[in-house]
């Protein structure tokens, strides 16, 4: 099972790699034409196909890549950031696949299914009319050995690309068909016609050739019906589903992150860049949420629906604050933000509900400047509250303030025992009571373990002779934000994992770029086992300890690259148990900046969002100190 678990981590880091190495080389260079040409656009989508991306949710028996919904949202969420029409086309492909994997139609799967991932054959969808109030735009009328379809099919993505569509027709008793129909003019020998409009001229995603179906008398043998739902079916499923749309949002967000982001380069005002901080920080904050609610079964639909209403806003300020940076360039119709903020317009619409409509409007004309969901279990509960910190100039008002929003207080340390697991030869944990409250009249104990016991923090005098003592850390620099990497599962397969630089590029394409000044928490899952000693050290017959930690090259890269204040972990050491030399622990205190082991809860926190206090021992010239470090969580 632990083999299986490995090899589909590594198949899901690998087809998301390999995504995206084909996004920048072939897609981005040419994502303003892709938008418009469908030429372009139709060698685009080959290109995923010869990839083998076209069907990531089909089971591995008819040849898919049988990805969790997790990566499936990270795809779409790579596709949306470098092409909106070409994760636009796609969607219709995929959904019409994941149709197929769930119908009863055997033949239809046989038929189909294996040749979708690589492209072999396309699909389309047509049945967004299924959500309009009001008569049946589309009917189907039982016949002998199947349906005639009538109507109207006004949206319908991929003319000359997919061959065929999945079509869905009201049936007399409210409940719905679905089946396979041509997407090219057909007349059939019955008498029954399909006919097309024109591509519709659309704002963004022109190139997707969107057209309008009109059936008369058209006959859908049993043989190409998918399958039969009942009245109502689409509305639930579009609630089940709410947060399907949502990485194509973010992914637009992201998309004009990424402008903002190469104006500031260009334009060093300070404005720009705080900006910049202000949107990146609430768009990593919606995508926590959103990765948290896909993992959370029993959030309520209410709060699912205000994060998709939440992703919508953010592509539309977003893409608006592209254009704002890029000035009068965006109004050509060739610039990058001008289509960005073009396909946000999309995507705000894209599978749209009345409930969805109203959730957006609610949040387009909200008072106040709150831009995050006010539910109690996206929230924790709590109201936001702020704790002032100093200045950093030394007049006051030069600066700006410091600040800390929190609606929760969250403990990263242990609770110190005698029988807490310890590194071999540290001295013992032991206390001792001097006072009796009945005989002195109050409680006290003396306590004496070693600097680096228990939840604590290591100086840079501890691997440097020239470095400085626990107590010369200054106040300011025990405040810092904290980002954790979660590496349960690599570590789960291999006690001896460490985080590497591929690791790190990984999780800042879900949560961003890790900002300079940060500690780097790992989350290894070791905390669970604080309780057992043995298990948690994890020693061999050779007295060799096996635990995760920090790989040097990846420490280095932190260090030099994104300039973090430090690293913390839920182990014994940063440096995996394997690592005798203490490397990371080397590199990160050649400055005295922060290196935290044996921390716990760890899995309460977001991905980015929380500051740490460190509560560190003021012990002249110590190696180090147990710590209460607390988190403040947004």
């Amino acid at each position: 099972m632990e083999a299986i678990l490995e090899q589909t981590l590594k198949d899901n880091h690998f087809l998301l790699d390999t995504a995206k190495s084909y996004l920048l080389k072939e897609i981005v260079p040419q994502a303003n034409k892709i938008d418009h040409d469908p030429n372009t656009l139709f060698y685009a989508l080959r290109g995923l196909g010869e990839l083998d991306l076209l069907a990531l949710k089909v089971p591995r028996h008819w040849s898919g890549k049988e990805v969790s919904e997790q990566t499936y949202g990270t795809f779409q969420e790579l596709l949306a950031r470098y092409s909106g029409a070409l994760v636009f086309l796609q969607t219709q492909h995929q959904s019409a696949a994941g149709m197929l994997v769930a119908s009863a139609n055997s033949s239809l799967q046989e038929r189909y299914l294996p040749r979708m991932g690589n492209g072999q054959v396309l699909l389309g969808v047509g049945f967004s009319q299924l959500r309009r109030a009001g008569d049946p735009l589309t009917v189907a009328t039982p016949v002998a050995g199947g349906y005639q379809l009538n109507g109207v099919v006004p949206w319908v993505t991929g003319w000359e690309f997919f061959g065929e569509f999945i079509i869905a027709a009201t049936l007399p008793d409210g409940g719905a068909v679905y089946g396979i129909v041509p997407l090219v003019e057909t007349h059939q020998h019955s008498g029954g016609t399909l006919t097309l409009s024109p591509p519709a001229q659309l704002a963004a995603m022109t190139s997707a050739n969107t057209v309008t179906a009109t059936l008369k008398n058209w006959f859908l043998p049993t043989e190409s019906v998918v399958f039969i739902k009942p009245a109502g079916w689409i509305h639930e499923n579009d609630k089940k589903n709410i947060l399907a749309a949502v990485f194509m949002a973010t992914g637009c967000a992201l998309a004009g992150l990424d402008i903002v982001e190469s104006v500031v380069s260009r334009k060093p005002l300070p404005f720009i860049q705080k900006a910049f901080d202000s949107l990146q920080q609430e768009l990593n904050n919606c995508r926590n949420a959103v990765r948290e609610a896909q993992n959370n079964s029993s959030l309520e639909f209410a709060e699912r629906l205000q994060l998709r209403a939440w992703a919508i806003d953010l592509a539309g300020r977003i893409a608006h604050a592209a254009v704002t940076v890029s000035s009068g360039a965006a109004i050509y119709s060739h610039h990058n933000a001008q289509r960005v903020y073009r396909e946000a317009l999309v995507f705000t619409v894209m599978g749209q509900t009345p409930a969805i409509m109203e959730a957006t409007l609610g949040r387009l004309t909200r008072s106040g400047f709150e831009n995050e969901p006010h539910q109690s279990n996206l929230r924790c509960g709590s109201s936001s509250r702020k704790v002032r910190g100093g200045r950093r100039g030394s007049r006051e008002g030069t600066e700006e303030e410091k600040k800390i929003a929190y609606s929760r207080v969250i403990h990263l340390s242990h609770v110190i025992d005698s029988d807490i697991p310890q590194w071999q030869g540290d001295p013992p944990v032991e206390f001792e009571t001097v006072a009796e409250l009945h005989k002195d009249g109050y409680y006290l104990r003396r306590f004496s373990l070693g600097e680096h016991s228990a939840t604590h923090i290591n100086a840079s005098n501890s691997f440097h002779l020239d470095g400085v003592g626990i107590h010369e850390y200054s106040a300011e620099s025990l405040v810092v934000p904290g980002v954790v990497i979660d590496i349960r599962e690599q570590a789960l397969v291999n006690a001896d994992y460490t985080l590497c630089v591929e690791d790190i590029l990984s999780w800042e394409e879900r949560y961003g770029k890790i900002p300079p000044g940060c500690v780097v928490l790992l989350y290894t899952g070791w905390q669970e086992k604080w309780s057992d000693e043995k298990a948690f050290l994890y020693q061999d017959e050779q007295g060799s300890m096996h635990f995760p930690g920090f790989d040097n090259d990846a420490t280095r890269f932190l260090l030099e690259e994104r300039e973090i204040a430090g690293v913390g972990i839920d182990t014994h050491g940063v440096d995996s148990g394997q690592d005798t030399t203490f490397g990371t622990n080397s590199l990160v205190l050649e400055k005295p900046r922060i290196v935290l082991e044996n921390l716990t809860n760890l899995n309460q926190l977001p991905p980015t969002g929380a500051t740490l206090a460190i509560g560190a021992l003021r012990l002249r010239g110590g190696s180090g100190s147990p710590v209460g470090v607390l988190a403040f969580v947004p």
